[in-house]
């Protein structure tokens, strides 16, 4: 398989600030950040004359970066997993990894207010209900011992037909969804929640009728594109999920216009103000 993003590249290049090239002859360390003569080894490294220490040196441009990433971007939006679009440009797997993570917080700077975008991950479950501690406070799922880990997320269905995935602090969690699964369950405290997503699982509310079509289709959706990426990391749970929102909201768009949507939220020069990391490795599967 073939992925064509030549025609996304123009668009990413608006993004890139022109910059003039050094005249020096001399190369900047990536170590002590001097620029200064490097002594070329028989190996093909270069040793810096400043601080000794030996590197390669790369030479990716940023023509070579844009088209990288117009390709990742467009398996992102085609819901590639990270393995599979290695496999298909060959690109290094940390690299889409990390392109993968920015693009899913730009979606969910997009959707969220700030403090919102805390809680996906500075979550402590500040409220202490009365529960069984192996049992979730929300869902009464079994769940294992320890602290901290993602909210509960509130799914709303609106006017526009649009679904908005909220993360909700305790104490919201505890005013709609404390009494899910039990006799006292009513739907005025619901405020327009058809469900709720806990320990990766999708909790309809039986007596809201009128979007449980909706919320069937929804999780279906979610748990077909959840499978084919085998899991998602636990610790971004609230991104993925931001991620699979706007898609499903824009599912009706071509993937290129779909990445033309997310160019269009990337910040200017994002080749050198995003870092390259890798995550962390724990994995949630989404169940009915």
């Amino acid at each position: 398989m073939i992925i064509n993003a030549n025609t996304l590249v123009p668009h990413l290049k608006e993004k890139v600030r022109p910059t003039q090239s050094d005249a020096s002859r001399h190369l900047l360390c990536p170590y002590c950040r001097i620029r200064t003569r490097l002594n070329t080894l028989g190996d093909g490294r270069r040793k810096c004359t400043v601080c000794g220490k030996k590197f390669r040196i790369n030479k990716v441009t940023a023509e070579n970066k844009l088209q990288q990433c117009a390709e990742i971007l467009l398996c992102f939006c085609l819901d590639f997993s990270p393995h599979r679009t290695a496999q298909i440009t060959h690109h290094r797997y940390r690299l889409i990894t990390s392109f993968y993570d920015h693009f899913r917080k730009l979606l969910t700077e997009k959707s969220l207010p700030q403090e919102k975008i805390q809680l996906l991950t500075l979550h402590n479950r500040d409220i202490h209900v009365m529960h069984d501690k192996s049992r979730c406070r929300w869902c009464k799922g079994k769940v294992r011992s320890g602290k901290g880990g993602p909210p509960a997320f509130g799914v709303q269905f609106r006017e526009s037909g649009e679904v908005y995935i909220d993360p909700l602090k305790d104490d919201e969690a505890v005013l709609h969804f404390h009494s899910f699964g039990s006799r006292e369950e009513t739907l005025g405290r619901r405020e327009g929640y058809t469900g709720f997503i806990c320990c990766g699982k999708f909790h309809r509310f039986t007596k809201d009728a009128r979007a449980k079509v909706g919320a069937e289709q929804l999780w279906t959706w979610i748990r077909e594109r959840v499978r084919s990426h085998h899991g998602i990391w636990k610790k971004n749970t609230g991104y993925y999920l931001k991620e699979l929102e706007w898609k499903y909201n824009n599912r009706s768009l071509d993937p290129e216009l779909q990445a033309r949507k997310i160019i269009a939220l990337m910040p200017v020069d994002f080749l050198t103000s995003w870092s390259l990391r890798a995550r962390g490795t724990t994995v949630v599967q989404m169940g009915t």
